[in-house]
């Protein structure tokens, strides 16, 4: 053995029944440091294997009660890696023969010379040391294939080898989960059968590639084409997928030796290809929301510009009514055109509800009225026609017009594209009380249910639970935001949106709105009539339209009040200090929210309140989904006036904030 070997490790077993010969043997070897343990017979020896483990055995042929050859017949059986050496001196060549064939590693005879012994010892457990080697290196390898398959079989990405033809000679479990393929169809066939028909030039030299390193491919998109018959492994893990795969793909060249070596042959293509759907549907959606952030930023723009030329439109009416008697046809028509400002009012809003969302601006409004109009509205040139269901008792509900208006609107377009030939869709309002058991996440209480229910094809099972996910639709055309919107706006009313679908049967949607703790309308009083409540008092008005300004100082004043109109902020400050310090404090003040270029409303207000904690604020704004709007309070207003405004929504307002002290008048 070389010095490098540690004897120390090896214990040896003598058995002879020579005492003398047992005695010599021991010192030799533990002479050259192995572990030396000795018995004088069979059974002892068998003792001795029993309680220890070893490494050889010196097994003498002859022994007094068990043979040499049924001791070694016990150690083929129960210690199948033990080597034995046989020792005899009366043996014959048939017996060393007959030793070898039934196991033993090496027969001597004796007499005995030492170091022929321990040559013949040390070849034995080299052996043994080899086959340990062996053993641990098999043992070793097999972990790291078993390593390699789990890593390999278990990658979420699909990981392949070409041959030096372009033909698949590896595919992992991936390859059938996402592409559809088994091993069996794909092994052998060409990768220019799964690459999309418009990708199949870019792809030549990818699946071709022969570099490695930094140089080989790395990034690049292409599509594949799926099975047109997927497993069913690859229906459970992407049922129905029809669509070209995106994917990354990584590729480099195989060879029998180091790429560098210039003897080197080309084997094939070893590569990676990454399912990027995703990750492209992240895409597709970022770019969503950057089209939607920008529609929202210039539907604010223009609700705000928009309803100030309405609110001057509807101001103007409202002064050129009361130049006119009640139930003249000049006063009618005026009046028609102030409902039609006031309808354009309610577009803008839908505008920036269906770009930016908001919170709503809620009031007490006929649903029924509401629903009709917008389904009316929208089914105009359409196959399908509405029916309305609605019981004259049916509670009453606080709402935000425009936003419940864009809610019906994209139920009943769905329900429309669902029957492209024509049919019947029905608008039914109930009234439903839940308790803690309703099957729907609802809070106790009173809520109006409104169903919209198409005759159309139904909507799948696997689609249900994705209907309200943001940008998820299955029209080919289709944004995905219309429902999700729908259920975000329905929350934050305080309700909840849902669906049930039998494909072939139809689709029913149900939103619920909490009902207010009033008379049904049935029970509701005759609308009143149109009527402007007089008051008295300094108001002070910031505002930066010259229309509006002009509208506000005439509207103002045929109410009994005193204005002081001023444009921004700074100016609105100083007026109110200059009046305070004069002993003429102004009864309330009317702010814009937004003031381009300079102080805005809820900044002007902030300071002014810290000027004077009792100063009556009210907002104003074209653009009523700012938070502040939402939420006046919050920011110190005692109340709100969306633009464009009637001269009875102002004169209610200022009667409300000022204690109610107004006159009504015809």
């Amino acid at each position: 053995m070389t010095g490098e070997e540690n004897v120390t490790d090896f214990r040896i077993l003598v058995v002879d029944d020579e005492p003398r010969m047992c005695q010599s043997l021991r010192q030799l070897l533990a002479g050259r440091g192995y572990m030396v343990e000795t018995a004088a017979s069979g059974r002892e020896a068998l003792r001795c294997l029993a309680a220890q483990a070893l490494d050889l055995v010196l097994l003498d042929l002859v022994l007094p009660d068990l043979s040499g050859q049924e001791v070694l017949d016990h150690i083929r059986q129960q210690h199948p890696g033990l080597l034995v050496i046989m020792i005899s001196g009366m043996a014959s060549i048939d017996s060393a023969v007959a030793a070898l064939r039934a196991g033993a590693y090496d027969f001597i005879r004796k007499p005995l010379e030492g170091e022929e012994l321990l040559r013949r010892v040390e070849n034995a457990l080299k052996q043994k040391r080899l086959a340990k080697e062996k053993a641990a290196i098999n043992w070793e390898l097999e972990q790291s294939q078993k390593r390699y398959r789990y890593l390999v079989e278990s990658s979420p990405d699909i990981i392949y080898t070409l041959d030096d033809e372009g033909r698949f000679t590896f595919v992992n479990d991936a390859f059938e989960r996402i592409l559809g393929y088994s091993r069996e169809q794909v092994l052998g066939r060409h990768y220019s059968e799964i690459v999309y028909d418009a990708d199949a030039e870019r792809s030549r030299y990818t699946f071709n590639e022969r570099r490695t390193g930094a140089r080989a491919t790395s990034g690049l998109e292409l599509r594949l084409r799926p099975s047109a018959e997927p497993s069913t492994a690859a229906r459970r893990e992407q049922p129905g997928t029809a669509e070209p795969l995106p994917v990354e793909l990584r590729a480099h060249g195989m060879y029998d030796r180091d790429p560098h070596d210039k003897e080197r042959n080309f084997l094939g293509t070893y590569g990676v290809a990454r399912d990027i759907r995703e990750r492209k549907m992240l895409e597709a959606h970022l770019q969503q929301e950057e089209k939607m952030e920008a529609i929202g930023r210039l539907a604010g723009g223009i609700a705000h510009d928009f309803n100030n030329f309405l609110a001057a439109i509807v101001g103007n009416i409202a002064l050129a009514k009361m130049q006119v008697q009640h139930g003249e046809e000049v006063h009618s028509r005026l009046e028609q055109m102030e409902r039609a400002s006031l309808r354009a009012r309610d577009l803008t809003q839908q505008l920036i509800t269906f770009a930016q969302g908001g919170a709503p601006v809620k009031r007490a409004g006929s649903l029924p009225e509401l629903i009709e109009e917008a389904a009316t509205f929208v089914l105009r040139g359409s196959r399908a026609r509405p029916k309305f269901l609605f019981p004259k008792d049916l509670w009453a509900v606080e709402f935000d017009p425009g936003q419940i208006a864009q809610v019906v609107q994209n139920l009943v377009i769905n329900a429309d594209q669902a029957m492209p030939e024509g049919g019947v869709i029905s608008l039914i309002g109930e009234n439903v009380t839940t308790t803690e058991s309703y099957r729907l996440p609802l809070k106790p209480g009173r809520y109006v249910r409104i169903t919209v229910a198409d005759q159309g094809c139904g909507i799948p099972r696997e689609n249900l639970s994705k209907i309200f996910d943001p940008f998820f639709s299955t029209k080919r055309n289709g944004a995905g935001f219309g429902l999700s919107t729908s259920y975000s706006i329905i929350k934050n009313h305080g309700g909840y949106l849902t669906v049930e679908s039998i494909v072939g049967a139809g689709t029913r949607f149900f939103f619920f709105l909490p009902a207010l703790a009033v008379r049904s309308r049935a029970e509701a009083p005759p609308e009143p009539e149109e009527k402007l409540f007089r008051g008295q008092g300094r108001i002070l008005v910031m505002d930066d339209d010259p229309m509006l300004q002009e509208v506000y100082e005439r509207l103002l004043r045929r109410l009994g009040y005193t204005p002081v109109i001023v444009a921004d902020g700074e100016q609105a400050l100083e007026a109110y200090g200059r009046a305070r310090a004069a002993g003429e404090p102004f009864a309330a003040v009317i702010v814009d929210l937004t003031i381009p270029g300079g102080l805005g409303g809820k900044e002007t207000i902030r300071r002014l309140l810290a000027l004077d904690p009792e100063a009556v604020a009210i907002i104003s704004s074209g653009y009523s989904k700012d938070p502040v709007m939402a939420r006046y309070e919050e920011y110190g207003f005692k109340d709100v006036v969306e633009k464009p405004f009637t001269a009875q929504r102002l004169s209610e307002v200022l009667r409300r904030v000022l204690g109610g002290k107004g006159r009504a008048q015809a």
